[in-house]
């Protein structure tokens, strides 16, 4: 993986390093979306303890030790603490990526992507709740161009179905599509993207992720509602979705290997 080989410091070397992988084999990207909660738990208003300054410390560790090379972003919060003295995308983003971007700041819905790749054409596409949305970029790669997007599905029983088949419809305009986020899904939501013909870390060939933190021990049913999704020309390897002891009361990160061909 780049930033695995990268080990998080390099960051300026993202963009050149995928050309030291020879076009004969695929070109493997480490992939992670994270619903952070604010993170406080899914609660709006950043981090509330009086330790804020060692948590911080956590969070831009665990980040810095995922080298992701491509991190996709929910419920993301503008300052870090209570209080609104950091920054939170210059103290944990901006140490490790070069290129972030975001889609608008509403109440509860704030999606961002960070890489070191070089992305273009950032645009916002709404789903059917006006807060509701993916923000999305383009990545050339092996002369392909890919649509990253980063989403954030509505749970509202009254705008979540027309927003998966919106979020479907977008979807299928893309080539070339890693999408990621918070999908609120169940099961059978995750088995429709899968049968539109999308590749899916979350109830793929690798079985199925509790991404739903404080439900993980109380059931297996509708509780995988955050996922990795491709167009079916990538390939998705190495899923997992780890316990972080930074938001296990909300949400856990997604993580994958997405494949690129020659």
């Amino acid at each position: 993986m780049v930033a695995g080989l990268l080990g998080g410091v390099f960051s300026g070397l993202a963009a050149t390093i995928t050309n030291l992988v020879p076009r004969s084999q695929p070109l493997k990207i480490r992939i992670g979306t994270f619903n952070v909660g604010h993170f406080n738990q899914g609660k709006l208003g950043g981090y509330q303890e009086a330790d804020f300054p060692a948590a911080l410390v956590r969070w831009r560790n665990w980040i810095q030790q995922q080298a992701f090379d491509i991190f996709f972003i929910n419920e993301w919060n503008f300052h870090f603490d209570k209080d609104k003295t950091l920054n939170a995308t210059d103290e944990l983003l901006k140490p490790f990526y070069d290129r972030i971007i975001f889609g608008q700041e509403n109440t509860w819905i704030y999606n961002g992507i960070a890489t070191n790749f070089e992305i273009t054409n950032r645009r916002q596409v709404q789903l059917t709740h006006k807060e509701y949305y993916a923000v999305v970029a383009d990545w050339r790669v092996r002369g392909i161009t890919i649509t990253l997007m980063s989403v954030h599905v509505p749970w509202q029983k009254n705008f979540h179905e027309s927003s998966i088949d919106a979020l479907i419809a977008e979807m299928k305009r893309h080539e070339y599509l890693i999408c990621c986020g918070d999908l609120n899904a169940p099961d059978r939501n995750v088995l429709k993207i899968k049968n539109a013909g999308f590749k899916v870390a979350n109830g793929g060939d690798e079985g199925w992720f509790c991404t739903a933190a404080k439900r993980c021990a109380e059931t297996t049913v509708d509780v995988h509602i955050d996922n990795i999704i491709t167009s079916p020309n990538l390939t998705i390897r190495r899923v997992s979705a780890p316990h972080t002891g930074l938001n296990d009361q909300d949400h856990l990160p997604l993580l994958a290997e997405v494949e690129i061909p020659q």
